[in-house]
């Protein structure tokens, strides 16, 4: 029933909600404070019990006039009123800021680490961070500590996929009561086409041969015996054939190349989705065999390049392309 009317607090439009329910924004690289009126807190399903049971014993009481059962039940209800005070404390003061965000394949889950900063000096325990559809996670902070909390969201479908609202909760140290804090957080993943399950190459087969041999010098891969030449390194002689007097020879390295590689729209079939999860696992295969390679969809072209950056570029390309978002 809590759970429910907190729900329903939060979706009333910004001028009709309580003045506390206006939550802070949280963005990529910023921080955030959580106090005062940001701060709810209401019985739990075992505070509501323990009230019911305090108000049973105080009629008992007042019924039969017995002073035990008086004191019994102003004690009872002292606890009470410490265990909401130091459930709210447990939670106000506490910093929140994104860490990190992993972004994720359609139908794998998103990642999001936040970073929780306790500034006082007193330690804050079972602290829970959820947000709608995703899975949550709990942590405790020593005093002026910092702690890491990951939460995972599911992308079912290619595009953005952001967090949302958060919601920090604790219910330190009886579990009487919950304090809870609502953060927007405006952080979001990248969800990329699923890879397509076919490894075909693109249809352009001279641009995607398994690799060529250079006649440039390099290191990579041994290639014969020539004559000694002036400048040669004095680690590629063969000093075997030196010792069996058969003159100054140098060992030869070829560089292995793979050639460029463009991955083109119009080398794809299917609909939308199917033509990204090819370009995606051509993408893949690519980054996969260290080759140079470069991507085009219909008004969008990514240069010829290679390594991680060059994989990010391309698949937040593909991840953002048809969806109306600014790659």
């Amino acid at each position: 029933m809590i759970g429910a009317l907190q729900q329903q607090l939060a979706k009333l439009p910004p001028w009709l909600r309580p003045r506390g329910l206006r939550y802070p924004r949280l963005a990529s690289g910023e921080h955030t404070r959580l106090a005062g009126k940001r701060i709810f807190i209401l019985p739990s399903k075992q505070g509501l019990f323990f009230i019911g049971v305090l108000i049973v014993i105080l009629i008992g009481a007042s019924n039969y006039a017995n002073n035990m059962a008086f004191a019994l039940a102003f004690t009872l209800g002292s606890v009470m009123l410490v265990s909401i005070f130091h459930t709210y404390r447990n939670l106000a003061g506490l910093e929140l800021r994104v860490s990190h965000i992993d972004d994720c394949f359609a139908g794998e889950q998103g990642v999001f680490t936040l970073q929780l900063s306790n500034p006082s000096r007193r330690a804050r325990y079972d602290i829970e961070l959820t947000s709608l559809a995703t899975q949550g996670d709990r942590v405790d902070l020593g005093p002026q500590d910092h702690a890491r909390a990951t939460l995972l969201k599911p992308g079912p479908r290619r595009g953005r996929l952001p967090l949302g609202r958060l919601t920090v909760a604790t219910r330190y140290p009886l579990g009487l009561c919950r304090a809870w804090a609502y953060v927007e957080v405006s952080a979001e993943a990248l969800v990329y086409p699923r890879p397509a399950d076919s490894h075909s190459r693109p249809g352009h087969s001279q641009s995607v041969g398994e690799g060529i041999e250079t006649n440039e010098p390099g290191n990579d891969d041994f290639h014969g015996f020539r004559p000694y030449q002036a400048g040669d390194s004095m680690r590629h002689i063969n000093w075997k054939a030196l010792a069996r007097e058969r003159g100054l020879i140098s060992k030869q390295f070829h560089r292995h190349q793979n050639p460029e590689l463009w991955l083109d729209w119009d080398d794809t079939r299917g609909d939308l989705e199917a033509r990204l999860s090819q370009l995606c696992r051509w993408l893949l295969d690519a980054d996969g065999r260290q080759q140079r390679y470069g991507l085009r969809l219909p008004g969008v072209e990514v240069t010829i390049g290679e390594g991680p950056a060059q994989r990010r570029r391309c698949l937040r390309q593909l991840a953002l392309f048809g969806t109306g978002g600014n790659a």
